[in-house]
């Protein structure tokens, strides 16, 4: 073996074991390419850490995505804001840059069914993601089922713990089934400690005077809405159902 290809591998080596695993794989053509270029060794060696530094802020980007447990991809891009002209768009391009996170604000979509409120909250979620946030994806009732077998497990601190960890949680489709008294206390019980800690984005079909039939106790229902709307953006969307609108399109397309 000449002492080039002896270079070669032990340089390699080195890559690996250190875990600069797009330098290792990289630093052969990009070597090729600034001599080339006539890039010198910084020229190179900073073209060595662009590609690894890309490389893992796309896996860390993977992670976020992974981790948020969305059901589904929805972007902000992609929802029509001209059908729901109640939705100020400049406000939700604003939010998707994250600054309200840092004051542990929380983002409240209220409104009717089928007009695009979960498409909305996880395009914010994605959004966030996208600029490094950690966010985590949950429907109501999976999130009530979650807490009430930690409680039922005597884990309900470790799991309330384990959601601090996450920048943003998103609850969907709060209302639309009403909750038992202990769970609707449990429900009070994640949103109170998450109260000026982390915040929360969550979608409601209900108006906030109606969350009664959901959590039961008047006084308790009061201080959980207290909590919720202190230092909240809140959206009020009104509209036609998308989903009405879609089949009406298809009758008419099929008469």
């Amino acid at each position: 073996m000449s002492t080039t290809e002896l270079s070669q591998v032990m340089v390699k080596s080195y890559l690996k074991q250190l875990r600069l695993t797009r330098m290792a794989t990289d630093y052969e053509a990009l070597a090729r390419e600034a001599e080339q270029r006539g890039l010198g060794y910084l020229g190179y060696l900073q073209a060595l850490l662009e590609g690894e530094l890309a490389h893992r802020q796309e896996q860390q980007l993977r992670q976020r995505l992974k981790a948020a447990a969305f059901p589904y991809q929805k972007r902000l891009e992609d929802f029509d804001f001209s059908l729901i002209p109640s939705v100020p768009k400049v406000r939700l391009l604003e939010l998707a840059q994250g600054a309200f996170l840092a004051g542990h604000d929380n983002v409240l979509f209220i409104g009717p069914s089928g007009i695009g409120k979960t498409h909305l909250l996880m395009g914010l979620g994605r959004a966030l993601c996208l600029q490094g946030y950690r966010v985590l994806f949950r429907s109501a009732v999976t999130l009530a089922t979650e807490l009430e077998m930690a409680h039922k497990e005597l884990r309900l601190p470790r799991l309330l713990a384990s959601y601090r960890r996450f920048d943003l949680i998103l609850v969907d489709e709060l209302g639309y089934l009403p909750f038992a008294k202990q769970t609707s206390e449990l429900l009070f019980q994640f949103f109170s400690d998450r109260y000026e800690r982390a915040s929360v984005a969550l979608t409601s079909n209900l108006a906030f005077a109606q969350w009664t039939q959901v959590f039961g106790n008047e006084q308790m229902t009061a201080a959980l809405l207290d909590r919720l709307v202190h230092r909240s953006h809140i959206l009020l969307m009104e509209g036609e159902s998308f989903r009405f609108r879609h089949s009406l399109q298809k009758q008419d397309e099929a008469s």
